[in-house]
């Protein structure tokens, strides 16, 4: 909660510093909230989308080691 309330503290700060002291245009602003709400929506999405295809990736590949080790570890039984 608190890296909340300092997140909306200084980026407020930052918008009010950029319009009275620098006079940047609030339309300018506007357009950069709205430009950095699209991208994080696309950042969430991305991650919606590819968080199932790493976690297959991932799952495969210990599937396929754990089928390595048992391979090799059953082969030394034999051996010995």
């Amino acid at each position: 909660m608190t890296r909340l309330l300092s997140t909306v503290f200084f980026a407020s700060a930052f918008i009010w510093v950029a319009i009275e002291f620098f006079d940047v245009d609030i339309e300018v602003m506007k357009v950069l909230f709205i430009y950095s709400l699209v991208f994080v929506v696309l950042l969430i999405l991305t991650g919606l989308v590819f968080s199932p295809v790493v976690r297959l990736f991932r799952r495969s590949r210990k599937s396929s080691l754990l089928e390595k080790a048992s391979t090799e570890s059953s082969s030394e039984d034999e051996i010995n």
